[in-house]
């Protein structure tokens, strides 16, 4: 069991189309989803859509692709904790 993946977005973000993504990560009950007035990220921000999963920030130039990045983005985290697990 892991423990539960934050995906942070914000709000100013969404507004240009993030907000997708934050509805169905919403659904996924192994991900927490947080929305802030502004994460300090303008330049990403002004350039493409992203969200910040478990701190690191992932972007992509739509909805969909910041979808599955997101996804391959906790995968490799918890493949990551799975490794130190072994040790």
């Amino acid at each position: 069991m892991y423990p539960m993946n934050l995906v942070e977005f914000c709000n100013a973000n969404m507004q240009k189309g993030s907000d997708e993504v934050f509805r169905q990560l919403d659904e996924d009950n192994d991900i927490d989803v947080l929305d802030y007035e502004c994460t300090n990220n303008c330049g990403i921000c002004s350039k493409a859509m992203f969200a910040i999963v478990n701190g690191q920030l992932v972007g992509a130039q739509s909805a969909p692709a910041l979808l599955d990045k997101v996804y391959k983005q906790v995968e490799r985290q918890e493949q990551a904790e799975d490794e130190w697990d072994f040790l």
